[in-house]
């Protein structure tokens, strides 16, 4: 048996500090998901090498706490002689290591079904043994088979549970109806009782005016005998204000509702697929503030789905008029930015990326634009849901649900990540 002292232990804390290397890495990517992405600064640009001034490519770390490209570190460590510089640290397999464990963690809150399907998929990769095999299946469904015995339970206890609450409900309805009842009888008799009151007033008003003499009119030059009496004419009364009224498109009002950290991939489904659905379209985007209209513009830049131009309209600048003029293209603007900018009027589409607070919020979106323009909402919250709903209420319109699409398109991703790193594993076991 080898001593302790031939084994080689790995400790990178004793080179360089973990909060040295967390920021070294949050410097070249960051966290979206269970994956990473190149981390930009706030003007877009990835991080540059200060030798090379490019883009770095193969990051190192040096000892000095200066993140360098690889082959130019090298060559001016050993043109120097006696380098100051004694170790360097590769970043790149430390970021595959954080990716890989974000994929773990995410992997745990998967549904039974879908760890049954990657229990699948691991079984049908020919590289995996056979008692493997028959251990992810088994495993796999023994617990679809305990999750569904739970289930049946639940549901029986939920079949009770509802017959008792119909039980309460027609008790309670029952209780309502008879309240109402005594209600509207003593609402009659107060009824009742002021009438007989007002007779009685108006009888003693009557002996009292009898009682009483009526004093001499004094009669004035136009009133004197033989004159001609002109009745007066009736000031017509004004005629009530108009009451204000508003129109909304009901065939064109949909709602997606996701959690808010999945908004940014359907968002790019969305823009992706309005290529080809449709031609002259100036899409509008609205956030809730212009923080959350800038760090969209940054990731809209990248992404693959924006192919037509990209405006920001959070002032008034060549940028914002460029959304009128342009035929086809997509603009980012803030709720404060609404009012004072009258480009947003040539909008024919409309997304409320962050949801008003508001029913009086959302009609005076669809006002700023116009109101036939087709709208499509992100709610993320039972708050944000109460808006459509109110919406539903006031206009009689029914929102287009596309709940399904947007998760369908989630689960698609997720599943090609996952396909992606299956593929990874299996031919890093192909080089070992």
């Amino acid at each position: 048996m080898a001593p302790l002292d031939e084994v080689n232990v790995i400790d990178v804390a004793r080179h360089f500090s973990p909060s040295e290397i967390g920021k070294s890495l949050s410097k070249l990517w960051t966290a979206r998901g269970c994956e990473l992405e190149t981390a930009l600064s706030e003007t877009g640009i990835m991080y540059t090498c200060p030798l090379t001034s490019c883009a770095v490519r193969c990051p190192i770390l040096l000892d000095d706490g200066c993140i360098y490209e690889e082959h130019a570190a090298m060559t001016w460590l050993r043109s120097m002689g006696s380098p100051t510089c004694k170790r360097a640290l590769r970043l790149g397999p430390l970021a595959e290591a954080v990716e890989a464990f974000l994929q773990h963690c995410n992997a745990a809150g998967y549904l039974v079904s879908e760890q049954m399907e990657q229990a699948m998929g691991e079984a049908e990769m020919p590289g995996t043994p056979w008692l493997r095999k028959i251990e992810l299946l088994e495993a796999s469904m023994e617990q679809a088979e305990r999750e569904a015995e739970s289930i049946r339970h639940h549901s029986l206890e939920a079949q009770a549970l509802l017959e008792r609450l119909k039980k309460q409900t027609a008790i309670k309805k029952e209780q309502a109806a008879l309240c109402l009842q005594r209600f509207f009888r003593s609402k009659q008799s107060q009824d009742k009782q002021r009438s007989e009151a007002a007779l009685c007033l108006q009888r003693w008003w009557r002996t009292m005016r009898k009682g009483t003499k009526k004093p001499k009119k004094r009669r004035g030059k136009a009133q004197k005998k033989g004159a001609v009496k002109t009745p007066e004419e009736p000031i017509p009364a004004a005629p009530p204000p108009p009451e204000p009224t508003f129109e909304l498109n009901k065939q064109h009002q949909q709602y997606a509702r996701i959690e808010e950290k999945d908004k940014r991939a359907v968002l790019d489904f969305f823009l992706d697929q309005l290529m080809y659905d449709s031609t002259n379209f100036r899409i509008l985007i609205v956030t809730s503030s212009d923080e959350r209209a800038q760090g969209l513009r940054k990731v809209l830049q990248m992404s693959k789905a924006v192919q037509y131009p990209l405006v920001t309209m959070l002032k008034e600048d060549d940028e914002s008029h460029r959304f009128k003029e342009l035929p086809e293209c997509a603009g980012i603007i803030s709720e404060g930015r609404l009012r004072g900018n009258p480009d947003v009027s040539a909008a024919n589409m409309m997304v409320n990326f962050d949801m008003p607070r508001s029913l009086e919020d959302y009609m005076l979106r669809i006002q700023l634009v116009d109101p036939f323009v087709k709208v499509m909402s992100l709610p993320a919250s039972p708050e944000e849901m109460g808006v459509i709903r109110q919406v539903e209420d006031r206009f009689g319109v029914v929102f287009r649900n596309m709940e399904g699409v947007a998760r369908f398109k989630i689960l698609q991703n997720r599943k090609a990540l996952r396909n992606k790193l299956q593929a990874t594993g299996s031919q890093r076991q192909k080089m070992l």
